[in-house]
């Protein structure tokens, strides 16, 4: 006996289901004779028109590429929402860039790299051009009302400053600039150290792979500990109270044109009390580098 039987009967349908165990939905069921299908794809709406899901997430990835821009998913969602009018809530913004491994945590984890912590705290240098260390200093423009950036490499040996690049902000791309320079202007080892602070610059993956590739190694100081990196920040001592405190600048040329002219005193006039009270210059000479006034 079927159930169209028993409903001939009278038998009240949902006691009827009850007993026999069915579910309603079985009852009412209507095949289309068609099969299911992949579920349509997830339409946004950015500034009221629609853009598939590749779309979004381009414009997170545009967004989180950007210089300094650190977002997670509440701010992400924020920019979306109000910079680029998109119809979005923040769990789905989340969801999103948890599946293409977008979140903070997830970027950080695949940009980190092991650095090589500095073991020794004063270098233990017996060559020129063998051990480098590096770093950036702000100086103020007065006629301009803005800081300016100086990255500044030495050699430990000598205390000779082998090239300076300033600017307004200083990139990744600048410092790779700068030893580039170095490189052709002076004569380098084949291999040799460099010693920097932690500075977004510094740590970033491309300059760690160039100086991998040039045969450089890279030495990263402790946080907070400006002594791993005493003879850079002794550069920057004398320069504050050289410069920064005696002079005024009307502009970045200004500036730029005192710091070439401060880098060639510095390099063969200063006398320095760890050079046995001689110039860089005049002590690289004794060790058999003769170096040339018109190439500081």
């Amino acid at each position: 006996m079927v159930l169209d039987d028993y409903l001939e009967q009278d038998i009240p349908l949902k006691p009827l289901l009850k007993i026999l165990g069915l579910p309603r939905s079985s009852y009412y069921y209507q095949p289309t004779g068609t099969k299911a299908g992949k579920r349509k794809a997830k339409v946004f709406y950015k500034d009221g028109t629609p853009v598939s899901k590749d779309v979004l997430i381009a414009d997170i990835k545009d967004l989180l590429s950007q210089e300094f821009v650190d977002y997670g998913y509440f701010k992400t969602y924020v920019h979306l929402k109000n910079e680029l009018s998109y119809a979005i809530g923040s769990t789905r913004t989340y969801q999103i860039m948890k599946e293409n491994k977008l979140l903070k945590f997830q970027r950080n984890k695949q940009k980190r790299k092991n650095r090589n912590w500095v073991k020794d705290l004063v270098p233990k240098v017996e060559h020129p051009f063998s051990f480098l260390e590096f770093d950036i200093k702000f100086a103020y423009i007065q006629g301009t009302r803005t800081n300016v950036m100086i990255l500044t490499v030495i050699d430990v040996f000598s205390r000779w400053n082998l090239g300076h690049y300033i600017a307004n902000s200083i990139k990744k791309e600048d410092v790779i600039n700068l030893f580039e320079q170095i490189s052709s202007e002076h004569q380098m080892p084949e291999r040799f150290i460099v010693r920097n602070d932690n500075g977004s610059q510094f740590v970033a993956s491309q300059v760690q792979e160039y100086f991998v590739e040039n045969n450089i190694i890279q030495e990263f100081t402790k946080p907070s500990t400006p002594q791993q990196n005493a003879h850079i920040e002794s550069y920057h001592s004398i320069m504050e109270s050289a410069i920064c405190q005696r002079f005024e600048f009307k502009d970045l040329d200004d500036f730029n044109e005192t710091m070439d002219r401060f880098r060639k005193f510095y390099n063969f006039d200063r006398i320095h009390g760890g050079l046995e009270f001689t110039s860089p210059a005049k002590f690289l000479k004794k060790h058999g580098f003769d170096m040339k006034r018109k190439a500081a």
